[in-house]
């Protein structure tokens, strides 16, 4: 039993580093787009801002708060254009929040609210630059599209569940045979098992976000 809990133990400390990688490159990643998009807004350059503000709020990881700041930032900059009459780059901004989180998107959909408030002003901005007495069979049309479901695709989900696979499996494996009684590393099946570990990972993630 002893030895059972020390192999579960080794696993979950592997599984945790993991995870703490893949959260400090989302929050790192998206506070160094949100840098690039201010920079850009400043220099005037808003359809450039427009793209790093959503790579920056698609680094999406509980508790990241940069990726409300760029959401923030978006919906400031559709607002703005709007108000001067440039319905293009509104639409632009709108259409990057939601592609942003539809993209973030897992077992669940965060900022769901902002995500309803993207959708309702894209539709209203489709229907007001549509032809006369079109107007609303655009903007219902615009709104299904947006909210019609998005099927997972059956090849990047199989991809997914076999990155899980090698993953979990791996890193099972990896506590169980390189690392001895006395918690020392061996080198072989160190080497091999962590990189299927990182292999399974990184397909699992793959998989994710191809799906």
């Amino acid at each position: 039993m002893a030895r059972v809990l020390r192999l579960g133990a080794r696993a979950l400390a592997v599984l945790g580093v993991l995870v703490t990688i893949l959260a400090v490159r989302a929050v790192g990643s998206a506070r160094a787009e949100l840098g690039r998009g201010d920079a850009l807004r400043e220099a005037g350059d808003l359809d450039a801002a427009i793209l790093a503000y959503r790579r920056a709020a698609r680094w999406y990881a509980p508790g990241n708060p940069y990726v409300p700041e760029a959401l923030d930032r978006l919906a400031a900059i559709a607002e703005a254009a709007e108000a001067g009459g440039d319905r293009a780059r509104a639409l632009a901004a709108w259409r990057s929040v939601h592609g942003a989180i539809q993209s973030s998107r897992s077992f669940y959909v965060p900022h769901r609210d902002r995500l309803t408030a993207a959708r309702d002003e894209i539709a209203r901005l489709v229907a007001e630059g549509a032809p006369a007495g079109r107007a609303e069979s655009a903007r219902r049309r615009t709104r299904e599209r947006l909210d019609a479901p998005e099927r997972p695709r059956v090849a990047y989900a199989l991809l997914a569940l076999a990155g899980w696979i090698a993953w979990t499996a791996g890193a099972f494996v990896f506590a169980q045979t390189a690392i001895d009684e006395e918690d020392r590393l061996l080198g072989r099946p160190a080497r091999l098992w962590g990189t299927v570990v990182v292999a399974g990972f990184g397909t699992f993630v793959l998989g994710l976000a191809l799906a």
